[in-house]
C-alpha cells in the first residue's frame, strides 16, 4: 500500500525519467543534423538553409529540461544566503521558506513565458516547413512549469516526510 509521500516520489521519478528521455532524443537530434551537414557540406556540396535555427531551439529545449531534470534531483541552484540571515528558531524551516521562494519566483516565470509565447503565437514566422517557430518556443513556459511542479513536489515531500528529503534518489529507479 502507497503512502501520498511514495505517490508524490513516483510522479517525480517518471517525470524525471521522461525528461532524461526527451534530453537524450535531442543530443541524438542534434549531432544527427551535425553529422548530416557535414556529410552535405562535403559530399553533395549543398548545405541545409534551417539548421541553424533548428539547432538554436534545440539548444533552448536542451537548457529548459535539463534544468527542470536538475530540479527533480534537487540540483538546481541553491543559495545559502538564508541561512546566515535566518534566526535559530526559523532555520528549521529554511528548505521550506526556500521551496516557497521559489515557486513564487517560477509563478512570475511561468506567467511573463506564457505572455511572450502569446506574442510569438501571433507571429507568422516558420521553424520547418508548415511548423511555426513558436512551437519550438513553447519550451519556455513548459519548462518553467515542469521546474515548478517540481519544486511544489519537493516541497510536499518536506511537508510529509519523516527524513531528510535530499536522500530520497527522486531519478533513479526503485
Amino acid at each position: 500500500m502507497y503512502s501520498i509521500r511514495n505517490y508524490i516520489i513516483r510522479i517525480n521519478t517518471f517525470l524525471g525519467r521522461a525528461e532524461t528521455g526527451m534530453l537524450c532524443v535531442i543530443v541524438a537530434m542534434m549531432v544527427a543534423l551535425a553529422v548530416l551537414e557535414i556529410i552535405l557540406r562535403y559530399v553533395f556540396k549543398t548545405s541545409l538553409l534551417w539548421k541553424t535555427v533548428m539547432l538554436e531551439n534545440l539548444t533552448l529545449w536542451l537548457c529548459f529540461l535539463g534544468a527542470a531534470l536538475a530540479s527533480c534531483e534537487k540540483r538546481h541552484i541553491s543559495i545559502d544566503v538564508l541561512n546566515r540571515i535566518l534566526p535559530k528558531h526559523l532555520q528549521r524551516f529554511r528548505g521550506y521558506i526556500i521551496d516557497g521562494l521559489s515557486v513564487i519566483i517560477i509563478g512570475f516565470l511561468i506567467y511573463f513565458s506564457c505572455s511572450y509565447l502569446s506574442d510569438e503565437m501571433k507571429s507568422d514566422a516558420l521553424l520547418i516547413g508548415p511548423i511555426p517557430l513558436w512551437f519550438a518556443k513553447a519550451i519556455i513556459p513548459a519548462g518553467f512549469s515542469l521546474m515548478g511542479l517540481h519544486l511544489i513536489l519537493h516541497l510536499f515531500l518536506n511537508i510529509t516526510g519523516e527524513e531528510d528529503v535530499d536522500n530520497i534518489p527522486v531519478g533513479e529507479s526503485d
